[in-house]
């Protein structure tokens, strides 16, 4: 389990902020608690990446996006599609491994990459790169290549042997992992890109991996679901249904998340639990609590002058 800290100050705090919230707005202590605690969870998930640019709204579909956006970034800095004809790095990625293929005699690998034609069309191959490509005696392209990339130097990737990637998820995750699970704006993970067969192929993979956006955030979301509802002026009230309402969010229906609460005449504690909210260092990085007990504090002392301002206007009325 990873586990997030804040400092004593904040925490005795915000203690004092929610005694104080229960007192004001006449509720018992364990039903503020309980109030505050779904809201946290909630909060807990708007905090927590992926969020958009300027911070916060991290339940809109614009934090979705930049979740989407990010994997994709991440992935297509790691892999190429040999018939990219769009990326110029395709085409020197391309030329590498045709030379890997022509150094060990590997006419098939030569074949797969030459495409049929399809190499042809890449931006940035050179003239001689060209004439290879375009030749449909794959026997004398063979040959051609060999002469051409003869002195070619052959820098093996860490992440595996030179020619088409077939199962992007193992490299991804190793590099991921390198990386503390992100691989961050003005970093490059790997000296060469890796390549693999067809855009599709790298499009599926993306899509398959985008497909886990907001599962980190869930486990607040499960959390929120196992705590009691307070009863406030003796009427059952949902708390954090804002959460409960993303789809993107609660589609991760396998994650874990938890809460314990205890409850005496002097004594209201909860606990909420997200075994996975701060998985590589994620909500450290964002302060994500930090932010969770600075906004409750915020909202409730927001929500004690609303009621204070009620009860000056009822005596005014009198």
């Amino acid at each position: 389990m990873v586990t997030v800290s804040l400092n004593p100050k904040s925490y005795s705090d915000f203690i004092k902020a929610i005694t104080r919230y229960a007192k004001r707005s006449k509720q018992t202590l364990k039903d503020t608690t309980l109030e505050q605690a779904a809201l946290a969870c909630q909060d807990a998930a708007t905090f927590t990446p992926p969020i958009p640019k300027g911070g916060g709204k991290g339940l809109t579909k614009a934090a979705e996006l930049a979740g989407e956006n990010a994997v994709e970034g991440d992935i297509r800095k790691i892999f190429v599609s040999a018939n990219d004809r769009y990326s110029r790095n395709a085409a020197n990625v391309l030329a590498i491994n045709l030379a890997y293929a022509t150094k060990t005699n590997d006419f098939a690998l030569f074949n797969q990459l030459i495409g049929k034609g399809s190499m042809k069309a890449l931006k940035g191959l050179s003239p001689i790169m060209q004439r290879i490509a375009n030749d449909y005696d794959y026997e004398r392209g063979f040959k051609k290549a060999k002469n051409y990339l003869n002195k070619t130097n052959l820098i093996v990737s860490e992440y595996g042997t030179l020619g088409f990637v077939h199962n992007m998820r193992p490299v991804h995750n190793q590099i991921k992992a390198k990386y503390g699970g992100r691989v961050r704006m003005g970093i490059k993970p790997i000296h060469r890109k890796l390549l693999v067969e067809t855009t599709a192929q790298l499009k599926e993979y993306i899509k398959e991996r985008q497909a886990m956006v907001g599962r980190i955030k869930s486990g607040w979301a499960v959390a929120l679901k196992s705590l009691s509802k307070p009863m406030i002026n003796g009427v059952e009230k949902n708390f954090g249904v804002d959460l409960l309402s993303v789809p993107w969010i609660v589609r991760h229906t396998s994650v874990n998340g938890f809460s314990k609460s205890s409850f005496s005449d002097k004594l209201a504690e909860v606990v909420v639990t997200n075994p996975s909210g701060n998985v590589n260092g994620i909500a450290d990085q964002a302060d994500v609590l930090g932010l969770v007990y600075g906004n409750r504090k915020k909202q409730m002392r927001n929500r004690v002058r609303h009621l204070l301002q009620q009860d000056v206007d009822d005596f005014n009325k009198k």
